[in-house]
């Protein structure tokens, strides 16, 4: 130690930076220094090691289930046999401080099994009950669909911003495509296809209010790894109908757009569907049912008349910039 008009400093290896150095190590989760702590710790440490064990176990099962006779990855016995495995999987890590830490933290690998736990019980305590609300509360169910059971997670972006269900979005910022994820809480690979629906088209001569088809995208590939289902880092897919921009006439009441989010049998071979899907009068019920297609995800989003509506409706070639809806007085 040095002392300098009554200032004092440290040489490089001093008690001091030593005692930092302690400090640091006791902040991790693994190094506090707490007597109970440690005892818990190997409590948890030797309930990992029996759950790794019955993990490994029930693989070998698997396996040896697979070389009988008839039995393929999609039989009902495998299935089951598989989802008892993730639930092992599940447990084996459920209480490791460490996954908590990452978990609250935003630290999170969907490849893992317990981070996609976790993830679906706080989107079902939070996000998906207010998605249900909006989509109840707004009547898409039973109008676009008579039930939607989303089972998938549906984070939608315009422009670069979030949207959250039943928001307003301003026809400037609808004039492009949305980008979205789709996150699964299940492992494994899956096809998606995507529809968005404007579902309070107004219909004059019949007194009523139409559907209108604004986009239709299949092949969409989807994962715990390929959760980015349209938008940088997505695989390539297949545009069936090309993005019309959402628009809302003067005097028309607010629009419903849904965005339904479907799991494919498999590929689908879009070249007989394009240029053979009218946008007009457009009923999802039909095409999902003869894609064969299960929904499992959903979105919506209002749109109204602004500032912004006439200009784009001019850009786009759009019908009906220069008319305005009028309610009807009853005589």
């Amino acid at each position: 130690m040095v002392t300098s008009r009554g200032l004092r400093t440290r040489t490089q290896g001093s008690t001091a930076e030593q005692t930092a150095e302690d400090a640091a190590k006791m902040r991790t989760i693994e190094g506090m220094p707490f007597q109970t702590y440690q005892l818990a710790l190997d409590i948890i440490k030797k309930d990992h090691i029996e759950k790794v064990a019955a993990v490994n176990a029930q693989r070998e099962k698997i396996a040896n289930v697979l070389k009988k006779p008839g039995m393929t990855p999609d039989s009902h016995r495998v299935k089951e046999m598989r989802a008892h495995l993730e639930y092992l999987r599940v447990q084996s890590d459920m209480n490791n401080p460490r996954v908590k830490y990452n978990f609250d933290r935003g630290i999170i690998g969907m490849q893992k099994p317990v981070y996609r736990f976790l993830l679906n019980r706080k989107w079902r305590e939070y996000r998906r009950p207010i998605l249900m609300q909006r989509l109840t509360q707004m009547n898409v169910v039973p109008d676009l669909l008579s039930e939607i059971d989303p089972v998938v997670d549906v984070q939608v972006r315009f422009q670069g911003r979030d949207v959250q269900p039943g928001a307003y979005v301003e026809s400037i910022q609808s004039e492009t495509p949305p980008t979205f994820k789709v996150f699964p809480f299940e492992a494994g690979h899956m096809l998606c296809t995507v529809a968005i629906v404007d579902l309070d088209v107004p219909n004059v001569e019949k007194d009523r209010f139409d559907y209108r088809l604004h986009w239709l995208v299949s092949n969409i590939h989807i994962s715990p790894a390929q959760t980015q289902a349209i938008g940088t880092g997505a695989q390539p897919s297949d545009t069936v109908v090309d993005w019309l921009p959402p628009h809302v006439q003067k005097g028309s009441p607010y629009h419903r757009y849904a965005m339904i989010v479907f799991k494919q049998p498999g590929s689908i071979d879009v070249s007989p569907l394009k240029g053979n899907i009218k946008r007009g009068g457009f009923v999802l019920r039909s095409f999902q049912s003869k894609q064969k297609l299960e929904t499992i995800g959903a979105f919506m989003w209002r749109g109204q008349w602004d500032a912004h509506t006439t200009q784009l409706m001019q850009k786009h070639g759009l019908e009906g910039w220069d008319k305005m809806f009028v309610r009807k007085k009853e005589v």
